[in-house]
């Protein structure tokens, strides 16, 4: 059994851009971010580098770090792992632009989980 739960966040058009990013990536690359979002499962907030970080108080956000795959996700009610955002990552530091779309898509779920818009499966 896992701790947590992970939820791919879906846009209002039924989109998922984790999913759809990690479709893109050879079946290896598939195999080894599964593996990654598999151990957050696991042990949430105690995964630490070199497979997640936190990001800083300033977003709330925490990166998975699959070579250079990155995925910005953060934590609802300590027992939710929404997975936000993925990208490349090719430079030293996380892009502003990247943590500004991963904090964007953050405030539509927090809105979506308030009015009860977001389905947890259980």
């Amino acid at each position: 059994m896992t701790a947590f739960k992970v939820i791919f966040f879906r846009d209002n058009k039924g989109h998922c851009p984790v999913d759809e990013y990690i479709k893109k990536l050879s079946t290896i690359q598939q195999n080894k971010v599964f593996a990654y979002i598999k151990r957050l499962e696991e042990v949430g907030f105690n995964l630490r580098r070199p497979a997640g970080d936190y990001l800083g108080e300033k977003t709330g956000l925490y990166e998975l770090r699959s070579a250079r795959h990155r995925i910005l996700y953060y934590f609802h009610e300590r027992k939710y792992i929404i997975l936000l955002h993925a990208f490349l990552k090719t430079t030293v530091e996380i892009p502003e632009a990247e943590i500004e779309k991963a904090s964007f898509k953050k405030e539509i779920c927090e809105v979506m989980f308030k009015h009860g818009l977001i389905d947890l499966g259980e």
